[in-house]
């Protein structure tokens, strides 16, 4: 995910704290812990997603200096890259 994604999450995530903050739902320590769980959470779901398998094929395939990567069919069909090809 890339800075600017990530900087708008967090912008987003804390006004929604403040939002909740000025109509009473939360006092100055909620909004802290909210936005800290979920600026933990975002990115820890994150890296669970491109850290599956085929994840990781995918950022190997984007690669500039890859070309051509040989797996196995069912992965390949997963992969939705021209260099992944079933091998």
């Amino acid at each position: 995910m890339n800075e600017q994604i990530l900087s708008l999450i967090r912008t987003v995530v804390q006004s929604a704290a403040a939002a909740l903050g000025t109509y009473g739902v939360l006092d100055a320590q909620g909004q802290t812990v909210v936005v800290t769980f979920v600026m933990w959470l975002i990115p820890t779901v994150w890296g669970l997603y491109v850290r599956r398998k085929a994840g990781l094929v995918a950022s190997a395939a984007a690669l500039p200096e890859v070309t051509e990567i040989r797996t196995t069919p069912e992965m390949a069909r997963k992969v939705k890259d021209p260099s992944v090809t079933a091998g």
